[in-house]
């Protein structure tokens, strides 16, 4: 099961991202540009996208290993 939680930062643009599935995690911070989006809802998704990215790219280089 995929666990996903997502923290803003006081009123930052940085977001803590962590993506647990069993026992592997991959924690990371995602600062989100505040020219590209001006909502908090917008900010938020932006975040999850660069996360989920990362995260992707973290789960491919894990697997060549």
């Amino acid at each position: 099961m995929e666990k996903l939680e997502v923290t803003r930062n006081a009123q930052t643009d940085q977001f803590s991202v962590v993506l647990s599935r069993g026992n592997d995690t991959i924690r990371c911070m995602v600062t989100v540009e505040t020219g590209r989006v001006s909502s908090n809802e917008e900010k938020h998704r932006a975040a999850l996208s660069k996360a989920k990215a990362l995260a992707k790219a973290l789960d491919s280089a894990i697997k060549d290993t």
